[in-house]
């Protein structure tokens, strides 16, 4: 092992149960989901014994509910208090015990967010506080509905250990219903329930007593306890300090894992990229120094560094560290720190998209750069295969794909050569890293230029490729994966046809274009935002910045609809405001002349404003640049194309194609 890591691998009792290191997979919602059965699939059970493989201490499964009454959103979770989930619950602690890893169960009531249209009933609060996740109002909890919870809780604290859990976790964070009776903020109860800190901690105090029963004195049980819940009128360090000190002195809690935040602010909790590093940690050592002994686990926040996490450990600011997106990224995360590559690992670029942007979509988890996410089973490790016969494979483009299918091709065994035209690899991934507080997103390509280095693939930058040069070098297979680039024209589902104007030279211009440095850019600039995500925001804040007053027109009903479901909004937005950035969503540009254009209203045509412009930047449509491809069809024997050139897309999905071609080609 490479490095002074000795706390880091140090074990741990956690109550009764043994821990081998001091690194655990904090509790992620994934929607790894089985849709015909509501439980959770096999595919869960593969993830988190990839992740066990690695020799992780600890992984405590993300949250399930544990009543009719909490259903969670967007897709429907699974019941712990239902008996028939135990054999679903037993392969997924079977895959992971086999590794060697402890398996915790973490248990939750969703309270006042519950999912009314599905569980046609009111969703359930301390009071009548509405929901901003919902969009509705709780009914305030009767007796008959507390006594329910607590016996949910206690079900499926019994089923967690008929199915063999070693831990069971209860959630008392991120405004779900444990929380909400705690919080003055959602808790505005008269009755025993509300008020005094005591009446507001009964619920919670009565399930730790009913769940302490129901596990037994195998199973460790604790808290996943709000450290500060950064809202106004609501808890804060020194309340949940007092709490956890009450909590500790009933004897009855094995461990603390702290985090902040409730759903007002999931932006810090699942922090992009644009937030800081280590925000759940000040919350953890105050709560650190009133329950000690008690372990108190802490997933830090944004964490990717070993060093960081060992200094974690000697400084006291908790007894465990906790990865959550990392691991999601790199599954032999801990594996690679321990056999001293930490070098090796892919760092998550806490971008969001797949795993937030997902979430909120219903769908399954997954990663931009890490495509095997919820498919180890087929592209897990050890699921890559040596080619039957080796080629001599051209690829032509050193963007992510390009690379991705370079480093699988030459794990499986054929001869590479990778032609990029550009005098350095990452394509547009590089690229966007020079988007501002966007520099994180090249360590996607770092990663894979890396890897490609390793395997002695054959790399010529700065080359145009012809058909020519193609046919010329006689290969066995080629790959196109040229990318794609944005447009001039405008052209978008918006209208189909081009923007009377577009070809105006030194005028209308591309992301590319200004990004490189192509064109000078004028100090009045309209941004046309067809895409909805990250790029017109990031190059209004980067253009604004150095003086040039910026216009963003779009079609959205928003600027960066995107932005919102990867937590990146409110990151982004004070930047646009504070630089004077005029928004105008639900419109576009209806045409183009020197000095000026014409912004119409979609839902009023008729409404057409004039904006001053030097420049017009097309943030519109994108083109895959596909005429190599074309030009070599039937005249090379294995042809392929990848990524963007195919139909543009994001990373995640070039990604993906990679994978999928680079494991058969």
């Amino acid at each position: 092992m490479s490095g002074d890591y000795g706390l880091l691998f140090s074990p741990i009792n956690i109550g009764p149960v043994a821990v081998a290191n001091r690194v655990y997979h904090a509790p992620l919602t994934l929607n790894f989901i089985d849709r015909a059965t509501g439980y959770p699939g096999e595919d869960l059970a593969y993830y988190y014994a990839e992740r066990a493989k690695s020799g992780l201490g600890l992984i405590i499964q993300g949250a399930i509910d544990v009543a009719p009454s909490s259903d969670y959103w967007p897709v429907p979770n699974s019941r712990m208090d239902d008996e028939s989930i135990i054999p679903f619950a037993r392969q997924i602690v079977d895959r992971v015990q086999d590794q060697g890893s402890k398996i915790f169960i973490e248990l939750f009531h969703i309270g006042q967010a519950s999912n009314t249209r599905r569980y046609a009933r009111p969703s359930l609060g301390p009071s009548g506080v509405p929901s901003v996740v919902a969009g509705t109002t709780p009914k305030a909890m009767e007796p008959k509905d507390i006594e329910a919870v607590i016996r949910g809780f206690k079900r499926a604290t019994v089923n967690a250990r008929e199915a063999g859990y070693d831990g069971v976790e209860l959630h008392v964070s991120h405004g779900y219903l444990l929380e909400q009776f705690l919080s003055p903020f959602f808790n505005k109860r008269t009755d025993n329930y509300g008020g005094s800190l005591e009446n507001r901690m009964r619920l919670l105090l009565q399930v730790i007593e009913a769940c302490r029963v129901a596990a037994g004195p195998a199973l460790a049980l604790g808290l996943r306890l709000v450290g500060d819940e950064l809202l106004p009128g609501g808890l804060a360090l020194e309340d949940t300090t007092e709490i956890a000190e009450i909590i500790a002195r009933t004897g009855q809690i094995d461990f603390f894992d702290i985090d902040v935040g409730s759903h007002q602010n999931y932006h810090v909790t699942m922090s992009p990229m644009y937030g800081a590093q280590g925000y759940n940690l000040p919350f953890a050592a105050g709560i650190r120094d009133v329950v000690d002994p008690i372990p108190v686990l802490c997933a830090p926040g944004r964490l990717v560094d070993a060093g960081t996490a060992e200094d974690i450990l000697n400084d006291g600011y908790a007894d465990l560290v906790g990865l959550g997106r990392a691991l999601i990224s790199d599954a032999d995360w801990l594996l690679k720190v321990r056999e001293g590559r930490s070098d090796d690992i892919r760092q998550c670029v806490f971008c969001n998209q797949y795993t937030m942007g997902n979430l909120y979509k219903g769908l399954p988890v997954s990663c931009i750069q890490n495509p095997a996410v919820g498919k180890e089973r087929v592209w897990g490790k050890g699921t890559l295969q040596t080619a039957d016969k080796v080629k001599n494979v051209v690829i032509v483009g050193g963007g992510a794909a390009g690379m991705e299918v370079a480093r699988l091709a030459r794990r499986r065994g054929h001869k590479v050569t990778l032609y990029e035209q550009q005098e350095t690899l990452g394509g547009q991934v590089k690229l966007a890293a020079t988007l501002p507080r966007r520099s994180e997103i090249e360590s996607v390509v770092r990663w894979l230029r890396m890897q490609i280095e390793k395997t002695e693939t054959k790399i010529i930058l700065g080359t145009k490729v012809t058909k020519e040069m193609l046919l010329e070098l006689q290969p066995d297979a080629v790959v196109i994966a040229t990318g794609a680039s944005f447009l001039r024209t405008g052209f978008s589902g918006v209208l189909p046809e081009a923007i009377p104007g577009w070809d105006l030279d030194g005028v209308v211009v591309t992301p590319e274009m200004v990004l490189r440095e192509e064109v000078e850019v004028g100090e009045c600039v309209v941004l046309l935002d067809g895409d909805g995500g990250v790029i017109a925001p990031a190059l209004a804040e980067m253009l604004a910045s150095r003086g040039s007053r910026v216009s963003i027109v779009t079609s959205y009903p928003m600027v960066g609809p995107k932005l919102l479901e990867e937590m990146n909004l409110p990151y982004v937005y004070p930047s646009l405001f504070e630089l004077g950035v005029e928004m105008l969503p639900n419109s576009w540009i209806g045409g183009i002349r020197h000095g000026e254009v014409d912004v119409f209203n979609l839902y009023a045509p008729a409404q057409v404003r004039q904006i001053e412009a030097n420049t017009v930047v097309m943030v519109a449509a994108r083109s895959p640049a596909d005429e190599l491809y074309f030009s070599l069809k039937g005249e090379v024997s294995e042809l392929h194309r990848v990524g963007d050139c195919v139909a543009p897309g994001d990373i995640g999905t070039a990604m993906i194609d990679a994978r999928r071609l680079g494991t058969t080609l």
